[in-house]
């Protein structure tokens, strides 16, 4: 099931429920851009709060995060490094994580990180 899409990335949920895939739309690439079109990052849904926290910080630590699931981890530096590809990564995730949350996938929980 698709969760979000762009010009270059569709977030859809894995048929067995469990994990959340991250794909590059390979004829959508511009020309410059074909090395990465083998890009699939499989998250467990477990997972996916790492992506999310991390999704709008820095670039090399969301890269770093999807390096530990891509299928091509040569590839993820050359997608993250690319400024038109993060910008639409981040906005596809954001976009996906609140899918998930609508349909249920995925809860949000209160975390209280400051309790006397």
């Amino acid at each position: 099931m698709v969760m979000a899409q762009g010009r270059f990335w569709r977030v859809s949920l894995a048929k067995s429920d469990d994990a959340i895939v991250v794909s590059v739309l390979r004829d959508e690439l511009p020309e410059d851009l074909r090395e990465i079109r083998e890009l699939r990052v499989s998250v467990p849904l477990d997972r996916w709060n790492r992506v999310f926290k991390h999704v709008l910080s820095d670039r090399k630590l969301l890269g770093g995060i999807l390096l530990d699931f891509a299928n091509h981890k040569e590839q993820v530096s050359l997608a993250v490094g690319r400024d038109r590809l993060f910008a639409e990564l981040q906005r596809v995730v954001l976009d996906a994580t609140v899918a998930l949350v609508e349909t249920g996938a995925l809860a949000l929980t209160v975390v209280d990180v400051g309790a006397d």
